[in-house]
């Protein structure tokens, strides 16, 4: 057993030799991406979802980069690089997936078109996640 901030030690059998685990709270903190958020100024916030009237012919289908749009995650975005990693205060974290709007403008993803209608159109600061 080992305490908080204590290193594990492991004695190798064959050599009797000690070896020192690393902390799984360090291991954790060097695989996660370095990295930091870039403002990109004030965007419009619209929403959508799969159906008729937000996708036209592409109702249903997947995203411009492949996947299923899933509320929480997916945004539409021209202007921004398909895979980037945005942060929109007051709704949380999104990932470019889709297509369809222009400029400064980001298309949330809804599950139902009564969402989207009922959040209309807003105004937010908007950041993007640049890795170190």
């Amino acid at each position: 057993m080992c305490i908080a901030g204590e290193t594990p030690v492991e004695v190798r059998s064959d050599t009797g030799e000690e070896t020192r685990q690393q902390d799984p709270a360090e291991l954790l903190m060097e695989q996660m991406p370095k990295g930091h958020w870039v403002q990109l100024g004030q965007h419009t916030l619209t929403f959508y979802c799969n159906c008729r009237k937000c996708c036209g012919k592409w109702s249903g289908g997947p995203t411009a980069s492949g996947t299923m749009p899933a509320e929480g995650r997916t945004v539409a975005c021209g202007s921004l690089p398909l895979g980037t990693r945005i942060l929109i205060p007051g709704f949380g974290e999104y990932i470019v997936e889709d297509r369809g709007v222009r400029g400064k403008h980001i298309d949330i993803y809804m599950a139902s078109h009564a969402a989207c209608l009922k959040n209309g159109i807003k105004y937010a600061n908007i950041f993007r996640w640049v890795e170190d």
